[in-house]
């Protein structure tokens, strides 16, 4: 399958760019405290980049609120047996929270028509109190979010057991930058750590597919 991709639309590299200079503009300081941020133990054995990685554990299928105000299950709804690309959010994230989410559009952009069929986002939020319908809506819409790109909100008491079983950040505390490229289908992870950039979104999520039909 070919690894190129279509370039950028206009809107979403200024996204990037613009994430990428409020991450920046953060301060030394902050990006320390967040490069030796805390992750579940499943995560932390994981070697960087887009190997696949099977699943310790089955993933919760919860029931979240997305930013809609729909009530539906992660696993069998918001996945719904696709290949996702999952980043972790803080609607009122001032550093790298804004250029991974730009990042994601670009992906977007550049998935095209695969996305809904095969392929979606999902941006799981960090904080189950903050996170409500209206500021997730808000927050997607300034990405210019499209219908197969989800925001959720898990329960309090179910996203300690999401974030642990994707191997994602711990809730409440400060978390490293990543994006998990999962298949629920296969039980399978590749993980993006840092800030990674849409091309390398969209390759994973298309190295993913391309695992499926092999």
């Amino acid at each position: 399958m070919s690894r190129s991709l279509i370039p950028l639309g206009r809107r979403s590299a200024l996204g990037l760019l613009l994430g990428l200079a409020a991450a920046r503009a953060a301060g030394a300081g902050e990006e320390h405290a967040h490069a030796h941020a805390h992750v579940h133990a499943e995560a932390e054995a994981a070697p960087p980049g887009s190997a696949a990685i099977r699943l310790r554990q089955g993933i919760p299928d919860a029931r979240v609120t997305d930013s809609h105000r729909r009530r539906r299950r992660l696993v069998s709804e918001v996945f719904g047996g696709r290949v996702v690309a999952i980043d972790f959010v803080l609607t009122d994230c001032g550093t790298f929270c804004s250029a991974i989410s730009a990042a994601m559009a670009g992906a977007q952009e550049a998935l095209g028509p695969r996305l809904s069929r095969e392929a979606g986002l999902v941006s799981v939020a960090l904080d189950p109190f903050g996170g409500t319908p209206e500021q997730l809506n808000e927050y997607a819409a300034r990405f210019g979010a499209g219908p197969a790109w989800s925001f959720v909100n898990v329960p309090e008491t179910q996203l300690d057991e999401v974030l642990r079983s994707l191997g994602g950040p711990i809730a409440g505390e400060s978390h490293s930058p990543m994006v998990v490229v999962l298949d629920p289908l296969r039980r399978e992870v590749r993980r993006l750590l840092g800030i990674p950039s849409p091309e390398a979104i969209a390759n994973t999520i298309e190295a993913a597919l391309a695992a499926r039909k092999a």
